[in-house]
C-alpha cells in the first residue's frame, strides 16, 4: 500500500466518500475537516472561514453574525513564556485576537441560536458548530445547516476551503468528491 493509499484510507476512515459527498451537497459553505490526529489533539469538525481586512472590518463581520466581542481599554495581562501556571490561573488570561488592540477571541459562543466555536486569525474568522464528540454526526450537519442561511449574504467573503490542506474533504481538494466516483475511480 502506498503512502497516498494510506492517506486516503485515513481521510475516509470514519465517513465514506458517499457520505462526505452527500454532506457537501447539503452544505453550501461549511466544509468537513478530517483531524490530523495523533499528538495534534484535534478533532474532526465542520468549518467555514469568513475573510476580513483590518480591525474595523473584523468587528463588522462579527457583529453581522451576532457576536459582540469584549474589547479591553488597555493590554490585559498575558501569560509569560517559560512560566508554568496552574490551569485555574491560566484560564484567567484572555485570548486576544492577533493584530488587534485587545479584542478577545469569541471562543465558545452562540450565533443564530446555535452553539459554535469561533476563532479569529489574521485574515479570517473560523466558525465551527460545537460538537461533543471527536467526530461529525447528523446533529453537527444540522447545526451547520441552521447557520448557513444567516451567512449567505457574506458568500463573497467565504474562503473555500477554510485552510489550504487536503484534510478538508471537499471537491476543491479531492476531485473524487466532485463526481460520482468512489475511491477506486469507479463511476456510480
Amino acid at each position: 500500500m502506498t503512502f497516498e493509499d494510506r492517506k486516503q484510507q485515513y481521510l475516509f476512515e470514519r465517513h465514506s466518500v458517499d457520505e462526505v459527498r452527500a454532506w457537501n451537497r447539503r452544505l453550501r459553505f461549511f466544509r468537513y475537516f478530517r483531524a490530523f490526529g495523533g499528538h495534534a489533539n484535534d478533532s474532526d469538525s465542520l468549518d467555514v472561514a469568513i475573510s476580513y481586512n483590518g480591525e474595523a472590518d473584523l468587528l463588522a463581520v462579527l457583529r453581522a453574525v451576532g457576536i459582540h466581542p469584549r474589547r479591553f481599554a488597555e493590554a490585559p495581562p498575558q501569560p509569560k513564556t517559560g512560566v508554568s501556571y496552574p490551569s485555574e490561573e491560566f484560564e484567567k488570561f484572555p485570548s486576544i485576537i492577533e493584530g488587534t488592540r485587545w479584542i478577545e477571541q469569541p471562543g465558545h459562543t452562540m450565533i443564530f441560536g446555535t452553539p459554535v466555536f469561533v476563532w479569529c486569525h489574521k485574515d479570517r474568522i473560523m466558525i465551527s458548530p460545537r460538537n461533543d464528540s471527536w467526530d461529525i454526526d447528523e446533529s453537527t450537519i444540522l447545526a451547520a445547516e441552521s447557520v448557513e442561511p444567516h451567512i449567505a449574504e457574506m458568500r463573497d467573503r467565504i474562503i473555500d476551503p477554510p485552510r489550504d490542506t487536503d484534510h478538508y474533504l471537499c471537491g476543491a481538494k479531492h476531485p473524487i468528491l466532485r463526481s460520482e466516483q468512489d475511491v477506486h475511480g469507479n463511476t456510480h
